[in-house]
Formats: structure tokens, sequence, C-alpha cells
């Protein structure tokens, strides 16, 4: 797996229930501009927020929305039953690929972990599993050693989403399995210095309003660094308003909706909705990033 990773958002009606219109019109768009490994579910997907039966109702519109992407399944749950559970719906749909985090409620040991994504990939017997180390938001830091340990002992584990802060981590989980596992950064902010420290691609949430984190890659393949940095600075810029409680949800929302793609940008609790979080005057200044700068550069 190589390339730009969209983990899309779920868009809701104002209400609070999925708008599977609006979904349809983000994969539809992404697509149509690019994309080619979609990925619903995620942290941006809000998928801790969903019922069982909404994960399966996300993942089945956006099968049935892509043409010729990949779909990489957010089967996340502090249960493997439960992930079970969703790998057998997905499967059905003829899905091949699934993205999982380590469970996030109980904190086990090592050793318990590896029995975790053990018994995942016993009841998940797919082409491949993606496991996302997300240390921040899940509580759990996948250490080098036991990802080079999962590597070796789960043969569908193909690709990391590996989104640790700590950048000589970073490089060590390279060092030990990038030749086994295609390692993929798994912060956005960090895009362009993760390819240079040995990742294959990169996710963004943001690729469900617009083509920048795209046109980085290409620029970086190209070897055109000075017009690939150019694009991760205004990329840069759009991340530095995201600070707590604003997650890249709301900001990604917020894109889509002026973007015309989704009716709404609210977002479930316990996320608080942007209008409450952000005054008028940041909001404004979002907005002018996102219209008038990041709009204008993908026509350019």
């Amino acid at each position: 797996m190589e390339g730009v990773f969209l983990t899309n958002i779920t868009p809701f009606t104002k209400t609070l229930d999925l708008d599977l219109d609006g979904l349809r019109k983000i994969i539809q768009f992404a697509e149509g501009i690019g994309y080619k490994y979609i990925v619903p579910l995620g942290t941006a997907g809000e998928f801790s927020s969903l019922t069982f039966q909404e994960k399966v109702l996300v993942v089945d519109t956006v099968r049935k929305t892509l043409n010729k992407g990949e779909i990489i399944a957010g089967a996340s749950s502090t249960s493997f039953l439960e992930t079970g559970e969703l790998c057998k719906k997905y499967k059905e749909m003829g899905i091949n690929t699934i993205m999982i985090t380590p469970p996030y409620y109980l904190k086990g040991s090592e050793k318990g972990l590896l029995d975790y994504f053990t018994k995942v990939s016993q009841l998940c017997d797919f082409d491949a599993i993606v496991i996302y180390n997300n240390p921040s938001t899940v509580g759990i830091d996948l250490s080098p050693q036991l990802l080079k340990t999962l590597s070796e002992s789960i043969s569908n584990f193909k690709a990391l989403k590996e989104a640790r802060y700590n950048v000589v981590e970073f490089k060590e989980v390279d060092r030990l399995i990038g030749d086994r596992i295609d390692v993929i950064d798994g912060l956005e902010e960090r895009a362009l210095l993760g390819l240079i420290l040995g990742a294959k691609g990169f996710t963004t949430s943001m690729g469900s309003f617009s083509a920048l984190p795209l046109k980085i890659f290409e620029n970086y393949k190209k070897y055109d660094i000075e017009n690939a940095t150019k694009l991760y600075d205004l990329l840069l810029e759009y991340r530095s308003f995201i600070k707590f409680p604003l997650t890249m949800s709301h900001l990604s929302k917020l894109g889509a909706w002026l973007r015309g793609l989704i009716s709404s940008y609210v977002t479930r609790p316990p996320l608080s909705n942007l209008d409450d979080i952000v005054n008028d005057n940041t909001k404004r200044k979002m907005i002018e990033v996102i219209k008038n700068r990041i709009f204008r550069i993908e026509t350019a």
C-alpha cells in the first residue's frame, strides 16, 4: 500500500442522524479527484460514536458509492468479539481489508495485546489487516518491539498506520518492520516529514474536501521538494487551528460543508459542535484559509 489514504469524516444531520447522502457526495468527490484508498470509520469518522448497525451502514454506503477505489474498513472495538462480528458483515459485502486500533478501554500487557490481535486475525480472515497505533487517543502505545513481534506472528498484518508523535520511535518502527509491513504515517500534520522518514504514505481527513494532500504526495514522488514543501506549509497552516477541544473532524466537516458536500458540520457528543468551541473571528479565519487558500491552490 502506497499513497494518500482518506480517513473520511462521517457527516450527520442537524438532528445527529447519519447523513448518507452527504457521505456519498464526499466519496464521489474524493474518488473523482484521485483518492484510491478510502478508510471509513477512523478517528475522523467518529467511529466510537456510532452504533454497530451504523458502522455497517456507513461502510456499505461507501462500498456502493466507490467505483474503483479500495476500502479499508474501520473495525475497532474494545471487544475482539465485536470486531469479529463487524468482520462477518464486511466480508459479506466483499471487503478484504480492515483497520483496527488496540482495545481502547482496558489496558492489557504486551502479551494481552498480542493475544488480542491474534484473536482478531483469526476471526477476521481477510487479505490484509491494518493496525492503527494511536497512543494519544487510545491510551495504549504499541512498542516498536511488539510491532515487530506482531509482524512476525500475524500473517495478514500488512500495514501499520503509525500515529505516535515520537519521530525517533517512528523511525525505529520503520527500521524494524518496514521491509515486511507498509508503514503509513497516521498524523496528517506530519505528512511530508513522514514520507522523508520512510513512510509509504500518509492518512488525511482533509481529503474529505480537498486535493491538497494528494498534491503534496505527487510533488514528493516527482522529487519536487520545493513545491511539496510549499503545499505542506499550507496544510500546516490549516492544521494550526486544531487545538483542544477542536479536532480534525470539526475542521474537515467545515471544509466539506463549505465545498457544498454536506448539509451540516455538526459532530456527535462527546465532541462539542464547532460553533460552541470557536469564536466568530476564529471561524472567519478558518473559512478564509479553506476558501481563499486551499480551494484556490487546487485550481492553480
